[in-house]
């Protein structure tokens, strides 16, 4: 009798929430942490230059993350095939990804260290910023293979059947990020430099906990011999990565348009409180990350069992679980947004980076519901092989709506219609949610 893996099984509505608790607090505590860090440190320690530096070198970032996420199409591959009982297939298939973001990784590694100061300069590097970024980046290109393949090991735990692994391995992640931090940045006073080599040791620390991890047979998911089939592997991962790569290459650009136009606007100061903001918004709102890439695996692995029931009973989790998270959010946001505010500003801080990050947080939460819908629906219709629609989705949000305020509001309403094109955005994107929703609703949805 085939053994049913742990996705595999029939969840109630509160088993699913403690299935996906983990993940969820992972992501949390991840940016949690990461806005402690960046407060604590890069902007009090270095200067309010330093985390607009650090803004401008992110969407390089992004764009490795969206590599990674093309790699982690495996994870719905790999899921949907371990539903069909072919369980050895998909830990071949999850080896064969590994290798090749590897040297994926270093071929890009390579070209950012060649390439580095044209990039700074296209990216929007001003005359204060430079040397910030690429003192940075003169570390931080190295250690690209790594965050591709420990991205790839963070989506594999749950497949894996472990969902608490992931909350472990961002808090070993985050908390040896800090340490670093302090220990280059404030005694050391290594600047940009420190913050580089605190996240590769951390990075070095994941890779190999990751390594150990999936080299145990007794997980769900593990390394095995790949067979010939790597390439036709690889192209099928990309397949169903190409929506979240797709998502996170916009995030890239998006940040990069924002940052043109807040210099425009604003100077330095604006891409000071425009980080600030992103940092605390993305902190809480993370935890949507953490659920989609807890429930997608389970949706994946009833499509490849082709138990409609099943998968109908699942959406209906998803939504009434989604929405009690985004509220827990929405509160949490509200008693904690001025706190984190006073993390990141010393009370020497510039006046108009001040003003600008309070009023840009107080209008951050009307898009929270929309955001949170939005990503569950383009996972969860990639989930269930609809790569099309999950495709249009993305590109909806990320590409047309995103950029449409971002370019617009700010014509119109001057810096304050930055702060509102995150709202407006998924507000316009969750109108073609609803559309799909409703066309798919006796399929997946009934």
């Amino acid at each position: 009798m085939e053994k049913v893996n742990t996705i595999g099984k029939i969840y109630t509505t509160k088993e699913l929430i403690l299935f996906a608790a983990p993940p969820v607090l992972a992501q949390f505590s991840m940016s949690l942490l990461s806005t402690l860090d960046d407060g604590l440190f890069l902007s009090r320690y270095v200067g309010t230059n330093a985390l607009a530096a650090f803004s401008i070198a992110w969407p390089i970032f992004m764009i490795f993350i969206a590599m990674s996420e093309l790699f982690n199409g495996a994870s719905v591959l790999c899921s949907t095939k371990m539903g069909e009982g072919k369980s050895e297939e998909a830990n071949k298939n999850f080896t064969a990804v590994i290798i090749m973001a590897v040297l994926f990784g270093c071929v890009f590694s390579i070209l950012g260290s060649i390439f580095m100061d044209p990039l700074i300069t296209f990216l929007g590097g001003t005359d204060v910023l430079f040397p910030y970024i690429k003192a940075f980046l003169s570390i931080g290109v190295w250690y690209i293979p790594l965050v591709l393949v420990n991205n790839i090991f963070s989506r594999f735990y749950i497949p894996a059947g472990n969902s608490k692994m992931s909350l472990y391995i961002t808090l070993i992640n985050s908390l040896c990020n800090f340490f670093f931090d302090w220990l280059f940045i404030v005694r050391m006073g290594l600047g940009m430099v420190g913050s580089a080599c605190a996240n590769l040791i951390a990075n070095i620390v994941v890779f190999i906990i990751g390594i150990l991890y999936f080299s145990r047979k007794r997980s769900e998911i593990h390394f095995s011999r790949p067979d010939g089939s790597m390439f036709s592997t690889l192209w099928q991962s990309f397949r169903f990565g190409f929506p979240p790569f797709l998502t996170n290459v916009a995030v890239a650009v998006n940040v990069f348009i924002a940052n043109q136009v807040l210099l425009y606007v604003s100077g330095e100061n604006g891409v000071s409180a425009y980080t600030i903001i992103n940092n605390i918004q993305f902190m809480f709102m993370s935890g949507v990350f953490g659920l989609a890439g807890a429930v997608s695996p389970i949706v994946s692995y009833a499509y490849g069992e082709k138990n409609r029931e099943k998968i109908r009973t699942i959406i209906r989790q998803i939504i009434t679980v989604t929405g009690g998270l985004i509220a827990v959010i929405i509160l949490a946001y509200l008693l904690g947004r001025k706190p984190l505010l006073l993390i990141y500003l010393k009370s020497d801080a510039s006046e108009a980076v001040r003003q600008m990050a309070d009023q840009g947080l107080r209008i951050a939460p009307l898009g929270f519901p929309f955001f949170g819908y939005n990503v569950l629906a383009i996972d969860s219709f990639l989930a269930l092989h609809e790569k099309k629609i999950s495709t249009i989705l993305s590109v909806l949000e990320n590409i047309i709506c995103a950029n449409l305020t971002i370019l617009t509001l700010p014509y119109l309403f001057g810096v304050t219609g930055v702060w509102f094109a995150f709202p407006a955005g998924e507000i316009l994107t969750f109108a073609g949610t609803l559309f799909f929703v409703l066309r798919n609703k006796e399929k997946y949805f009934g």
